[in-house]
């Protein structure tokens, strides 16, 4: 097996963006930079290159002119070329049906997706242009950094978490603890050149403290590996739809602590990690399912919408293209031998992601998060019931959770064969 990694800058060239995931303000300045990361896959006649944007999440037109690039610079088709985004709120929305929050549409799109197309193919022709022979070493680690955000009352009263911080140390829902790591190191020497590690957290240690362009926690991941092991790092966030740090909104000097905690683990579990004995086959696949978006009927039965509702309620449902239509809706699965990578369309909480775990015939599962479009949160059919953030705020019916499940699990057994 051959692999290369590359990375390139992606913060808007003037630093003005209208920050994605609390609706505003519009940045003031560049904390840190935001980056594309590459890494590029061949083994035998088959190639793949993953990239993972400092975004909050693209829709599927940008992802599609994007990979058009990318396929023909490299000669690689759709079904070989993954993205994901790590998701941070600090960094520009490039979701064209969102606005501001007095309704102006975002002048800045053209531009910026002219910059990421050109980035985006320049980071995977690198990437591309440093593959080499390489040997793949694999190991995890349990990191308590992530909490679940949503509380509930024996009598189905809501608590949002971040919004009530005395509830974290003892909120009770799921949480994936899982870090992933693989290391791509040179044949016989066990120095990596490069790593990709998945991990189950909203970036947003910093988000609505700041107004400056921030990768949040994946950006020191990134510095700190690239300090202690010398190599580069694709940072993946897994299914974390409500899974939260456990100090969200807490300034910068809490996302430092958290990357370097996570940085940490990924270079100490390096040591102690398993070399996987070849052959590595790498797989692709890429399928769509008929789903239904959701309907005003629908939104209204879930039980939190309480005071506020029509105004939430309208703005929830402004997003949606056609209420309670028909779209196809792409989801993607790369292989490297027995890991697997599942690429989602949208915000999958980590019940599913961890469901996806137990159901996969690949030892080594790992959901990338907003890969294929973005279409808000995607919950577990029994979170409709209670309602909260994660159940309000999405386009699918809560009937098209059941199918999607359905079809990544059947394109997995299939992969697998």
């Amino acid at each position: 097996m051959k692999a290369g990694f590359a990375e390139t800058v992606i913060t808007p060239s003037d630093g003005r963006c209208y920050l994605a995931g609390y609706g505003g303000p519009w940045s003031t300045g560049v904390h840190d930079d935001l980056y594309a990361s590459a890494v590029y896959l061949e083994e035998g006649e088959t190639r793949a290159v993953l990239l993972s944007f400092d975004l909050i999440g693209m829709n599927a037109p940008l992802i599609a002119k994007l990979k058009a690039g990318i396929g023909e610079a490299l000669g690689i088709d759709d079904g070989g070329i993954f993205f994901t985004c790590t998701h941070t709120h600090e960094g520009p929305e490039v979701r064209r049906r969102v606005r501001t929050s007095s309704g102006e549409e975002l002048d800045y799109l053209d531009a910026y997706e002219e910059l990421l197309a050109e980035r985006a193919v320049d980071v995977a022709c690198t990437a591309a242009s440093q593959a080499r022979s390489c040997e793949l070493r694999v190991n995890r680690a349990w990191v308590d950094e992530n909490m679940n955000r949503r509380f509930f009352m024996p009598d189905g009263q809501w608590f949002f978490v971040p919004s009530y911080k005395d509830l974290v140390p003892i909120t009770n829902q799921y949480e994936d603890k899982e870090l992933g790591a693989l290391y791509f190191c040179p044949p016989g020497d066990r120095h990596p050149f490069g790593v990709i590690l998945n991990y189950t957290m909203h970036p947003l240690t910093a988000g609505h403290t700041t107004s400056l362009i921030s990768a949040d926690v994946p950006g020191v991941v990134r510095e700190t590996i690239r300090e202690g092991l010398g190599c580069l790092t694709c940072y993946i966030t897994g299914a974390a739809g409500d899974n939260h740090p456990k100090a969200p909104e807490a300034g910068f000097a809490e996302t430092r602590r958290v990357g370097q905690v996570l940085a940490t683990a990924a270079i100490t579990r390096w040591f102690d990690a398993y070399l996987l004995p070849p052959p590595l086959p790498i797989k692709t696949m890429t399928r769509s399912v008929t789903l239904r978006y959701r309907t005003d009927e629908e939104m209204r039965r879930i039980p939190t919408m309480g005071d506020g509702a029509e105004e939430r309620l309208r703005s929830y449902m402004e997003r949606i293209p056609s209420p309670g239509g028909s779209v196809e809706v792409a989801f993607s699965l790369l292989a490297i031998g027995p890991i697997l990578f599942i690429g989602v369309p949208g915000e999958m909480v980590a019940e599913l992601g961890q469901t996806l775990k137990w159901y996969s015939p690949f030892p080594r599962t790992y959901i990338m998060y907003q890969a294929t479009e973005s279409l808000g949160y995607i919950a577990h059919p029994n979170a409709y019931l209670w309602g909260g953030y994660e159940a309000e705020f999405g386009q699918l019916s809560p009937s098209s959770v059941r199918p999607l499940m359905d079809a990544i699990i059947d394109a997995m057994e299939e992969l697998a064969r």
